[in-house]
């Protein structure tokens, strides 16, 4: 099954949910258990089918994780987290809001609950990919200074304010210079340690 949800999936959901309420208000639940079993049975494996593919497609949205050490880390992270979530009875709460209250609406909102947890997660994560890209133009005299970039989503940040961040291909250079945010501590670092240098020189100089 494809894990990516899309567009359609929400109105699909609603429609299967109200069919299923219409089932269970309306047809005898003997019949259901006998002659209507199989498409009662196909009706309910349509609506986890859908459900679960929309589960999966937005607790995944927007989520980078690289297969490094950090990322494993964070995987087993969000894995430990999901786990607590569905011993905690959010699973029975997912299919409470859908076999029992047939409401798309509880469902998402329990959804979205889930993505700000591992959202809330994945974000140190997402930090830590913070850096800054420096084209060749920036290292000329009176150049640009470097954006701000993310080396993981390959965004830049295009609004500092709002805090927007967008793929922005034509900013892009091979000849770039990616400074990351252990760098930039290093850099700062020196930056101080020569201005305090510089500082101690004009003493000296002026004495």
């Amino acid at each position: 099954m494809d894990n990516e949800s899309n567009p359609n999936d929400e109105e699909k959901l609603k429609s299967l949910l109200e069919t299923l309420r219409k089932n269970d208000e309306k047809v005898p639940k003997e019949l259901l258990r006998t002659k209507y079993k199989k498409p009662y049975r196909e009706l309910k494996e349509s609506i986890k089918e859908v459900a679960d593919r929309m589960l999966n497609g937005r607790i995944r949205e927007g989520i980078v994780i690289k297969t490094d050490e950090a990322g494993q880390v964070l995987i087993k992270q969000i894995q430990t987290t999901l786990d607590e979530k569905r011993n905690a009875g959010t699973g029975k709460e997912l299919g409470r809001a859908l076999y029992k209250e047939y409401s798309l609406e509880k469902f998402l909102q329990i959804v979205e609950e889930i993505r700000t947890a591992i959202w809330n997660l994945w974000i140190p994560y997402w930090q830590e990919h913070c850096c800054l890209y420096a084209a060749p133009e920036c290292f000329e005299e009176n150049g640009p200074p470097p954006k701000i970039y993310n080396d993981l989503t390959k965004e830049f940040l295009v609004d500092q304010e709002q805090n927007i961040w967008e793929k922005k291909p034509e900013w892009e250079t091979e000849s770039r210079m990616i400074i990351t945010a252990g760098a930039c501590h290093i850099l700062a670092e020196g930056l101080k340690n020569k201005e305090e240098a510089d500082g101690m020189q004009s003493s000296d100089t002026n004495r």
